[in-house]
């Protein structure tokens, strides 16, 4: 089943003397104890279904999410991650011979060669009991240490030439981490790491309640708050769905954004003065630039989409918050888009509902967890500094260089921000120098609001 990726491990026990024996256990030894440290051959057979729910959190992106994991003896799991309200759903399953995934931005897959491995893998409900079976090149190399327990290590291997270390605790004998390296999806090779926390015992059979994964495209953690088992799942909740389109639950997991359009005025820009009430500032823009409407508004956006890495977690993530929960109030270019032979400056004015996160409550967090999802961007970005306090109009914001090195240029940007009535409220400036990305934040000295803003986001 889908957290056997790293068997759990029951509450640690007093060490003794028994982990620093010169001796190494055998492969025989190490899967006997294995076997019945997670409960044993027969706890397992007593079980026909697990089904887990709990909670997810990515840290890269600053989301949160449900979790649902449902496994049916003797091969057969499917898994949800719904984040952000349910605006982001991946689902992946394997009926005990077709595997399939499906998400908001790559839609339905069937996987193929190693993917197919990994989730039929995945499927086996009993691993640990069936380790010699699953893993028939497994060698024993040595000792390490997970946390403050101390390890055994075994070497094998998985699917697609991946190289897989597993730790069985010198205590307990089971796994309790897994180190893996080899080519991801997209042929990438890519180490990752899991840790498994917080154990419990669940019919008869060892389970963790809490599951740590990171690697450099993603780092998440699972925590597990209810386990059934021995429930009715029905066969067809692990099916790949039949009309190509994610199924019916993707469509009632999915909820409205809280953002609200009428809550709020897009803002009004005339004679180089761009007012909006709903925040209740006025910013007087560079003399004479461009304000671009909505179609020029979504080509950018399609730009940045474009320049993310979604075959990543973090990167669809990103993508899909982006093009639900962020607004373009003002986009001004120096000439008209399009201009030949010039280098085209850029200001923006974004607001990013962010009620959804309640860890995001000054625009320093704001920048930090837009800084975390920037680093997904193929063009690798540079930063120049952590957050800078800055004060504009009598509020207090935060600034955020970035440099990006392209073949043929350097751009130079600053992201200023402050939070505002749950929102993430951003200029945003683009140049082509140091000196003259400085230059256009020096028009935020015209920053003037009503009021001071609310500097807590409000949920």
């Amino acid at each position: 089943m889908y957290v056997n990726s790293a068997s759990p491990q029951a509450n640690p026990a007093p060490k003794s003397a028994a982990s620093k024996d010169s001796v190494l256990p055998s492969v025989d030894e190490l899967v006997e104890k294995c076997a019945k440290g997670s409960g044993g051959k027969e706890a397992w057979a007593k079980l026909s279904t697990l089904v887990l729910t709990g909670t997810m959190e990515i840290p890269s992106v600053g989301m949160t999410g449900k979790v649902e994991l449902f496994a049916k003896a003797p091969n057969k799991s499917f898994h949800i991650f719904s984040l952000a309200d349910g605006k982001f759903v991946q689902k992946q399953g394997f009926d005990g011979r077709v595997g399939w995934k499906s998400d908001p931005q790559a839609g339905l897959k069937r996987l193929e060669g190693a993917e197919l491995e990994d989730a039929r893998l995945e499927g086996i409900f009993d691993t640990d009991v069936r380790l010699k079976e699953v893993y028939p090149d497994m060698k024993v190399t040595g000792r390490a240490k997970v946390g403050d327990r101390d390890a055994y290590t075994v070497l094998t291997h998985g699917p697609g030439g991946k190289t897989v270390t597993f730790y069985f605790d010198a205590q307990t004998w089971l796994r309790i981490a897994e180190d893996s390296e080899g080519p991801d999806e997209n042929g990438k090779v890519e180490k990752t790491k899991v840790v498994n926390e917080d154990f419990r015992a669940v019919g008869g059979v060892q389970i963790p309640f809490r599951v740590r994964v990171t690697s450099p495209s993603i780092g998440f953690v699972i925590t597990i708050q209810e386990v059934k088992h021995n429930v009715p799942v029905d066969d067809a909740i692990f099916a790949m769905p039949a009309d190509g389109s994610p199924s019916k639950s993707n469509a009632a997991g999915e909820s409205k954004s809280q953002d609200d359009s009428t809550a709020f005025d897009p803002g009004t820009f005339s004679h180089d003065v761009y007012t909006n009430h709903f925040w209740g500032f006025r910013y007087e823009a560079p003399h004479g630039w461009t304000a671009h409407g909505d179609e020029t508004k979504k080509e950018i956006m399609a730009v940045g989409k474009s320049l993310v890495d979604q075959k990543t977690l973090t990167g669809k993530v990103a993508v899909n918050r982006s093009d639900e929960r962020t607004r373009q109030l003002l986009t001004l270019f120096q000439y008209p888009l399009g201009t030949p032979e010039v280098e085209n400056q850029l200001v923006q004015i974004l607001a990013e509902d962010v009620r959804f996160a309640p860890g995001i409550r000054s625009g320093r967090d704001y920048l930090l967890n837009a800084q975390r999802v920037l680093k997904t961007m193929k063009t690798n970005p540079e930063f120049d500094e952590e957050p800078k306090e800055v004060t504009y109009g009598g509020q207090t914001m935060y600034r955020m260089n970035i440099t990006t090195k392209l073949p043929t240029k350097i751009i130079y940007q600053s992201m200023i921000a402050t939070m505002s009535k749950g929102y993430g409220l951003t200029f945003a400036f683009m140049s082509f120098s140091p000196e003259g990305r400085d230059k256009l934040v020096k028009t935020l000295d015209s920053l003037r609001f009503e009021a001071p803003a609310n500097t807590a986001a409000s949920h």
